[in-house]
This record gives structure tokens, C-alpha cells and sequence, in this order.
């Protein structure tokens, strides 16, 4: 009742806002220079195969995000900004407000910025534009790189960012980004169930989940060829670890723990006319030690993941996208079947524009191979397929 409650102030907050224009500015106190924006979609998830990427075999509308956020600017350099997001994924989210990112950004002049607070996570080309649903045709981002799940641990941090951007004369530019900070986590959000999905833990699933810092980089040159970048990203988790009663003695406690998980990527955009491709390569590493009371051991792994992605506008209402995104497990468990170490999802999208506020999708995904499934209370899977389809419809109104 509470989660429903939450989510029809933030409609009928929304609502209030909806005679506003997009990115609106209203005058606040003696400001006349403050942006409020936001967001509300609605969507629906059919799967078949198995419940992926959320528990979605019998239909489900539980599948909503939205968000709110205000900006202002003090003076020529200094911006202070904020959003507030909710979201429902299947039996993640649960419509619970959240602060998505609030910061104070100091521009001191083109090659040097800083910014404190809450700040997005710079991880590939969209892991700062995660919000930015009416940009692109796809209802999910490739799951290689962007889960869904992951959201609320991928979206951004506690801490601090510099920034700029250096012009490289003749071969373009360069824009970097150096960061630091924390994740609060919590055993409520979707990255505990990629330790629950382990059977390590008894039914009730992770008591508790923690991050000591999260710390790395980013680089994007935009090329002297129109529409055409490159980024290089890289970033660090420390002390990642997760605990609860262990599965075959639950009298005790298991942890997984890594003192450092890495995620190094590659990505390119080119922007050609109507058309937009793109492609990242992301290698995911850390060693993982199985801890209880009776031993302790270790063992180093990691993950390649990778897409391809196509989109063209065909017209000011329309614009189609397709997608090839793949997950390997590089380091596969002796004995166990293919399909367990991989996951290879084909996607197809079309979005049409209805009106300056209101965007329609529709998309289908047929996925091949079940690594990173889960089998959990949040999303059950028992008995687990090599192949998955799923069909998405989504509708968002933004101001």
C-alpha cells in the first residue's frame, strides 16, 4: 500500500507539472533561472521460456519508471542539481523514491570541472544517460552492458568527479573524467540477487551487501570525422562482499568476497545522417573467495560482454533499432553445460514520437543460452530453458 501511495503522489505531481514545457524554467525565490523536468512510463512485459529479465512468464504491468529532477545555475560557474527516481522491474524496485543523483557541479572553465554529491557513474557511452529513454528506440539498453537489474547499483555514487574537456587541434577532442566515491547497498535491490542466484544462501538470500569504494576513469575523443567518438572506461570496486545463512549449513554464515572487481570497456558511436551504430566491449574480472566458519577458498574470474546496435530515424514520428548483445562466462565451471556460460540476446525495436511529451515502444527479444538467469524468490526460474523470447511495450511522458 505504501509503494502505491508513493507512486500516485509522484503522478499526480507530474501531472501538475505536465503544463509546463520540456526542461521548463520557472522562477523560484528571486531565481528565474531554475529547471524542473521529469518523467513517468508505463510498460508491459511478456516472457516466455523463462522469466527474464524479470519475472514476466504470465504478463506483467509491474514495470514503470519515474523520476523528477531540478536544476539551477549560481553566478557563471556553479550549477546545483538533483533528481529524485522510483522505478518497479518485476518485484524489484517496489516504486520506492530514491535520490538518483544530486550534485554541485563547479565548471572553473573548459578543461576543468569538478563535481561533488551524488554523482553518475561514467561507465560506457550511456551509463550517464540511463534516464534518457526518449533519445533512442530501445526499451532495454543491451543487457550485456546495461542490466536492468543493475540500476540501482550502476546509476552513480557518493563521492567526487573532475572533468574537462582538451581540444586536440586537428584530431579533435578529448574529454576525461576522474572519480571517487562510495555505493550504499542493500540486499532489497537487484545486484543481491547475483549472489543469491549461487545457492550458496538458504531461501532468504543475502542478509547483507556492502562496497568499500568504487574508483576509475573515463576518456572520449571525438574524432575530426562528423558524428564519430570513441570512450575508454575503467573503474574499480573494492571489498565487494555479501553475506548470509549458508545453504547447507544454515546455522552459519557464507560470504563472497573480492577485494577488487574490475570493469574495463571500449565503446564507438557514429552518428551518420539518420542512421546511429554503435559498439562496446566491456571484460568484467575480480577473484571471488567462498568464506564460512569451516574453510575459505578463491578462485579468479571474468565475464566478456559485448553488442552491436543499429538505429535509423525513419521519419519525425518514427525510428526503428536492432541490437546483437552477448555475455560469456570466461572462466566456466569443469563439467558444466554451454548454455549455462553465455547469454546471446537478439533484439528488435521501434519507437514512434506521438507528440513533444509522449513517446510509444514497442520491442521483442529472442535470447539464446541462460548465463546470469536467475533462479531466486524475486524472479523464479526452476527449471531453467537454453532459450527465452520476451516482447516490451512502453509509454512515456516527459516534461
Amino acid at each position: 500500500m505504501k509503494s502505491k501511495f508513493i507512486l500516485l503522489s509522484l503522478v499526480t505531481s507530474m501531472a501538475g507539472f505536465l503544463a509546463l514545457p520540456v526542461a521548463a524554467s520557472v522562477t523560484v525565490g528571486n531565481h528565474d533561472n531554475v529547471q524542473i523536468g521529469g518523467f513517468f512510463s508505463q510498460g508491459y512485459l511478456q516472457s516466455s521460456g523463462n522469466n527474464y529479465p524479470f519475472e514476466a512468464k504470465d504478463g506483467t504491468t509491474d514495470f514503470r519508471e519515474m523520476g523528477v529532477n531540478v536544476s539551477t545555475t549560481l553566478g557563471t560557474h556553479l550549477r546545483l542539481g538533483g533528481q529524485l527516481f522510483a522505478q518497479t522491474l518485476g518485484n524489484y524496485g517496489e516504486d520506492k523514491v530514491r535520490l538518483d543523483w544530486a550534485v554541485a557541479d563547479y565548471n572553473v572553465r573548459q578543461e576543468f570541472g569538478i563535481r561533488v554529491g551524488r554523482v553518475k557513474y561514467p561507465k560506457g557511452l550511456y551509463g550517464e544517460a540511463l534516464d534518457l529513454d526518449v533519445v533512442r528506440p530501445f526499451i532495454f539498453l543491451p543487457t550485456s552492458i546495461y542490466n536492468p537489474i543493475l540500476r540501482d547499483f550502476s546509476s552513480g555514487f557518493n563521492g567526487a568527479m573532475v572533468y574537462g574537456s582538451v581540444n586536440v587541434g586537428h584530431a579533435g577532442s578529448v574529454d576525461y573524467k576522474a572519480f571517487y566515491g562510495k555505493m550504499p547497498l542493500s540486499p532489497n535491490l537487484g545486484v543481491a540477487d547475483f549472489f543469491n542466484t549461487t545457492n550458496l544462501y538458504t531461501a532468504e538470500g543475502v542478509q547483507h551487501i556492502s562496497i568499500g569504494h568504487v574508483t576509475g576513469g573515463q576518456l572520449v575523443w571525438a574524432t575530426p570525422v562528423n558524428g564519430l567518438k570513441f570512450a575508454l572506461s575503467y573503474s574499480v570496486l573494492t571489498d565487494l562482499d555479501s553475506t548470509g545463512k549458508f545453504a547447507y549449513v544454515p546455522a552459519v554464515n557464507v560470504s563472497l568476497h573480492t577485494n577488487r572487481y574490475s570493469y574495463t570497456g571500449i565503446s564507438s558511436e557514429y552518428v551518420f545522417g539518420q542512421w546511429t551504430f554503435a559498439g562496446e566491449y566491456q571484460r568484467n574480472a575480480g577473484t571471488f573467495s567462498v568464506i564460512t566458519p569451516f574453510s575459505s577458498s578463491g578462485s579468479p574470474g571474468h565475464v566478456n560482454n559485448w553488442y552491436v546496435s543499429v538505429a535509423r530515424r525513419l521519419s519525425e514520428k518514427f525510428e526503428v533499432g536492432a541490437y546483437y548483445a552477448e555475455q560469456k562466462n570466461g572462466t566456466p565451471t569443469a563439467g558444466s553445460l554451454p548454455s549455462t556460460n553465455y547469454n546471446r540476446d537478439w533484439a528488435l525495436s521501434i519507437k514512434c514520437d506521438l507528440s513533444e511529451h509522449v513517446t510509444c515502444k514497442l520491442e521483442g527479444h529472442s535470447v539464446d543460452g541462460r548465463y546470469n538467469l536467475f533462479n531466486t524468490v524475486k524472479t523464479p526460474n526452476p527449471n531453467l530453458k537454453d532459450s527465452t523470447t520476451f516482447f516490451a511495450a512502453k509509454t512515456t511522458f516527459s516534461f
